[in-house]
């Protein structure tokens, strides 16, 4: 691997865990404030948020492109309305088989912190939930990623699946 593919590499990294890290805070906050959490709740359910995300931002990018390739979803294909609607479906399928089930691991862990057992119940609403409104959130979160690789100056997910 040559330097400045090593270079392109890093960059991607950093890209996808800012975008991963900073949607989160922001949709997460608002999806808790939503939720009833006061402030101190939505700082300790962002602080944990941020620990998951942290080491899931990057291999999650990396399912994207997967996804996005394995799909042939390139940015030549996604111009055009039909496209845009392919796009989002596929960031919905990257986001439905990567980050539902480490949000259901999240709910699970966090209940039994809290009540010394996981609570099937809680894991299966909460999956639930964010399985519904999945819909909104896996496009616009890839969508977002792809805004800071593009801010990072790497090729997006959509563009990778041209090459």
């Amino acid at each position: 691997m040559n330097k400045e593919t090593r270079n392109s590499s890093r960059r991607e990294k950093a890209a996808d865990a800012l975008g991963n890290i900073t949607y989160s805070l922001i949709v997460g906050a608002m999806l808790d404030y939503s939720a009833g959490l006061d402030w101190i709740g939505i700082l300790g359910s962002r602080g944990f948020a941020m620990a998951v995300n942290i080491p899931t931002s990057i291999p999650y990018g990396k399912w994207r492109n997967f996804l996005f390739n394995k799909t042939k979803t390139s940015d030549k294909k996604t111009r055009n309305l039909g496209g845009k609607i392919r796009r989002g479906l596929v960031d919905l399928l990257a986001f439905n088989t990567f980050q539902v089930p480490v949000y259901a691991t999240a709910v699970a862990v966090g209940s039994y912190l809290s009540e010394g057992e996981v609570n099937w119940e809680k894991v299966q609403q909460g999956t639930e939930y964010l399985a519904c409104i999945s819909p909104l959130i896996g496009p616009t979160m890839g969508w977002y990623m792809d805004g800071f690789r593009n801010l990072f100056g790497v090729k997006t997910a959509p563009q990778k699946a041209e090459a």
